[in-house]
Formats: structure tokens, C-alpha cells, sequence
């Protein structure tokens, strides 16, 4: 089964108008590759799958928001969207402090199979 952009607006449908931008911003400015993370399956259980990465800290280049005010939208956006661990993982985004461990980037995680379609919705 094929995502779509309705699947993808359901989705983000929870977060506000801003921290939609916000989203876009990360998917547009901080495209970063592939791995591997944790999302939670239809079963409510944990699985490692495929994804591609997005460095956060790069959603500033698009000039939309600065300071503080990041920080605390994406903070908003994980509890909406990554409920477990921590609001570290979700069902289609997950995301990571610190990903390399030196404070240089903070990533967010789509699934394979859908994470082109986000990125689709992020250039409208």
C-alpha cells in the first residue's frame, strides 16, 4: 500500500500550524541519509527499521524561527508524535538527542515508506 499526502496531513494533522513549518523546515534544510532506529510497530511494540535522518539544528536555515522557540516546538512536536521512550519514539518519526555525542545534532527519524512522502508535503 502506497502512502499518500492525506496520510501524511492525517499524521501532522496534531501539531500546530507552526510546528508544521517547523517539520518542513527539518525535512527541507536538514536532510542528512539513511540508518536504521526505533519506531513502534502496528502492535504497539518496538522494532528497528529503516529510516532517513534529518538534523533538526539545520531547520534554522530556512529562516523561519530562531532561539529558544525552536527548542520548545519540538519539545511540543516529540510528545505529539514520538509517545514512548521518553517521547523519543513514534509510530512514523522518531528522533535523537546528541546523535554523534558532541552537541553538534540533534536528528528526527522518518520510516521508510513514508519519509518521501513527508518530504513531498514538506516542499508544498
Amino acid at each position: 500500500m502506497k502512502v499518500t499526502i492525506n496520510e501524511v496531513q492525517e499524521i501532522v494533522s496534531v501539531l500546530t500550524a507552526d510546528e508544521q513549518q517547523l517539520l518542513k523546515d527539518s525535512i527541507n534544510c536538514g536532510a542528512w541519509g539513511d540508518t536504521e532506529e526505533e519506531f513502534i510497530n502496528s502492535n504497539g511494540e518496538q522494532e528497528t527499521v529503516y529510516c532517513y535522518g534529518y538534523c533538526t539544528n539545520d531547520a534554522k536555515n530556512a529562516g523561519h524561527f530562531r532561539g529558544r522557540i525552536v527548542a520548545s516546538m519540538f519539545k511540543s512536536m516529540y510528545k505529539k508524535l514520538c509517545p514512548e521512550n521518553h517521547n523519543q519514539i513514534g509510530r512514523y518519526i522518531s528522533h535523537c538527542n546528541d546523535w554523534w555525542g558532541d552537541g553538534s545534532g540533534d536528528m528526527l527519524f522518518i520510516r521508510t515508506g513514508y519519509y518521501q512522502v513527508f518530504e513531498e508535503w514538506a516542499r508544498n
